[in-house]
């Protein structure tokens, strides 16, 4: 069986029709090779916040992962997407409007203690209060989705494969694009860590 191994190095350039590729140095089949790309969300800061509104969004973002901590989502993972991962200043002339966000997470400790109150909670106020991109895209200037890691795995496969190959593709074109991967933060400090490397490109 082949062993996976989660390996980070620079987030790539965008290719040639203006989007992160679907993978990197020609290598198809590699996993290493292959969209979502792992990164911290340093590095997305890092190779994204270029102007003063990818600053702002990449705040809401920050913010955003602040908020979801607060609630007790600390393990999981990141899919980031939308025009804020293609180069829509030079494609449609005009800077991204939001960030794609779609969260795989593992439930809070307490639903892992007492699994039977997730349903009734989930559909009762926790979809609502951190993931209804209704209410969220407002606050955060995100676009956001909730994938559960812990539901049964047909579900999770099936959830998983429909919002990432929505989101692989390019809007009005059959064009493919990557993905960015992010971990969800564990520690607190992060937040304000990303907050004083935005600060240290815009003053937003």
């Amino acid at each position: 069986m082949e062993e996976v191994f989660e390996i980070f190095m620079p987030i790539p350039d965008f290719s040639a029709h203006g989007a992160l590729p679907p993978f990197i140095s020609g290598h198809a089949t590699s996993r290493a090779a292959r969209s979502p790309y792992p990164a911290s969300m340093l590095d997305l800061v890092e190779r994204f916040c270029t102007s003063p509104d990818r600053a702002r969004l990449l705040r809401g973002l920050n913010l955003y992962r602040k908020h979801l901590h607060s609630g007790g989502f600390v393990s999981g993972y990141q899919w980031i997407d939308g025009s804020f991962v293609e180069n829509v200043e030079k494609l449609r002339k005009r800077s991204p409007s939001d960030i794609d966000v779609v969260t795989l997470f593992n439930r809070p400790l307490k639903y892992q203690a007492d699994p039977k109150s997730w349903p009734s909670d989930y559909e009762g106020h926790l979809f609502a209060r951190y993931f209804d991109t209704n209410a969220m895209k407002p606050v955060y200037k995100c676009d956001t989705y909730g994938i559960d890691l812990d539901v049964g795995s047909r579900a999770l496969v099936r959830n998983s494969t429909y919002w990432f190959g929505l989101f692989s593709d390019m809007r009005d074109t059959v064009a493919k694009k990557g993905i960015i991967e992010i971990p969800l933060a564990l520690d607190a400090m992060e937040f304000n860590a990303v907050d004083l490397a935005i600060g240290g490109k815009f003053n937003v």
